[in-house]
């Protein structure tokens, strides 16, 4: 009876420490780390509140069909490949929040990782320095094989958008994070993150 009542417990505590958790990532003032001009902030922004207009989307349901669709609408397409309604969509999606804003000299269309990474280091904007704090609107990559020994330099095989930091954490949104678009939290220098293309030099 008494190991019940630990284990109660201490689910309870587990249960409650978690709504805290999530109601403190609500209720966050997610921001710019760095001041930049009103003109660049506008523009991220922008990209930013395009993204959180998908937010929900999924497989589920076939709502990211729209988002495979709105890529698949841009030409040319990278590599020349239709990208299907049963491919993985994270890359997909940062490319069709660029063609939605407009961005498609800023961020490169691509349906690959590694290959995007590619891109934005032809145009001079590929960040992985462990110190760098990224800014709303730039692009962060992860490989998941990262062991977090040394810098992180595996293949990139997942990728979302940043919204803001706060201390020391980002918050991004995603295509395909649990087959839908949803939120990650996750640290500054945090285990996985392959590094940033970033929106503007």
């Amino acid at each position: 009876m008494r190991k019940k009542s630990v284990l109660f417990r201490i689910l309870l505590c587990a249960v409650l420490l978690l709504g805290a958790g999530l109601l403190f990532v609500s209720r966050v003032s997610w921001g710019f780390a760095r001041e930049v001009s009103p003109e660049e902030r506008a523009l991220r922004l922008q990209l930013v509140e395009a993204a959180q207009g998908w937010l929900g989307r999924s497989e589920e349901d076939g709502t990211h069909k729209q988002i495979i669709d709105l890529y698949n609408s841009h030409t040319p397409l990278a590599q020349g490949y239709t990208v299907q309604y049963t491919d993985d969509w994270c890359a997909t999606f940062v490319s069709a929040m660029a063609i939605q804003c407009g961005f498609t000299d800023d961020i490169p269309t691509e349906c690959g990782c590694q290959r995007q990474i590619g891109l934005f280091e032809a145009l001079g904007r590929w960040e992985e320095s462990d110190s760098y704090v990224p800014l709303p609107g730039d692009i962060i990559y992860y490989s998941w094989s990262d062991k977090g020994l040394g810098d992180c330099t595996g293949w990139s095989n997942h990728v979302g958008i940043v919204t803001g930091t706060f201390g020391p954490f980002i918050r991004v949104i995603e295509g395909n994070y649990d087959d839908r678009v949803q939120y990650r939290y996750i640290r500054t220098n945090a285990v996985g993150i392959r590094g940033y293309g970033k929106l503007f030099s």
